[in-house]
């Protein structure tokens, strides 16, 4: 679909809601009004940045502010949809989609709030901070998409090392010894594979537990 193949499923739209509408009115690819309230709107066959960058430069200019896409263009953007929609919301921008010659009205422009959405996700921020307090160290890099350090794989190699520098140790011990409330859970649930029980209320590093020791004490003396 081109993009000149949105306008008129558009401008049909517009004037059943009793707008006025004008393509290509300066640099504003559709322009409709209805009283004093005016409406601009960017067409494009796909989603770009670039379509964004006019949308807001039209927001200068018109009370308020569509980016009109066709359907397709929805469908080949589907793993980012929800981020694209919250972009749009963030940005006060509408969206129109059009399919089969009829446009539709995905997302009104309006306010965003930011408090509100803030509010709604109070866990998810309470958990960030959780985190980032819990954290000794900072031993990921930004950016990298490798495996990340977490608490709990902290306090893992926490109870690991004590453990490999006493080959054996109970629960207890090594409870006292790190600190780490949630020894016993971690030893038994060997999330990666470190931990073996010796026998009732002992436990020791598999071989998998040692190298990895091993690998982070060489690591820090690299």
């Amino acid at each position: 679909m081109k993009e000149t193949d949105l306008y008129e499923p558009i401008k049909v739209y517009l004037e059943s809601l009793g707008y006025t509408v004008k393509g290509e009115v300066g640099a504003i690819d559709v322009f409709a009004m209805k009283n004093e309230e005016s409406i601009a709107i960017e067409l494009k066959n796909q989603i770009t940045l670039k379509l964004i960058y006019q949308a807001i430069e039209r927001q200068k200019i018109a009370d308020d502010v569509y980016i009109a896409i066709p359907n397709k263009a929805i469908k080949s953007h589907q793993a980012n949809y929800r981020s694209f929609m919250l972009l749009l919301r963030r940005l006060s921008i509408g969206l129109i989609v059009v399919q089969d010659h009829t446009a539709s009205v995905l997302l009104d422009p309006a306010d965003y709030d930011l408090d509100l959405s803030k509010k709604r996700n109070k866990k998810k921020h309470s958990k960030l901070v959780k985190e980032f307090s819990n954290r000794n160290n900072d031993l990921n890099i930004g950016g990298s998409k490798g495996k990340r350090m977490t608490v709990y794989k902290e306090k893992a190699i926490l109870i690991a090392q004590t453990i490999h520098d006493y080959k054996i140790l109970s629960p207890k011990i090594v409870k006292e010894m790190t600190g780490v409330i949630e020894t016993s859970s971690i030893l038994q649930k060997n999330y990666y594979g470190w931990f073996y029980r010796v026998r009732q209320g002992l436990y020791a590093l598999t071989d998998q537990g040692i190298s990895e020791i091993e690998n982070i004490k060489k690591s820090k003396t690299d």
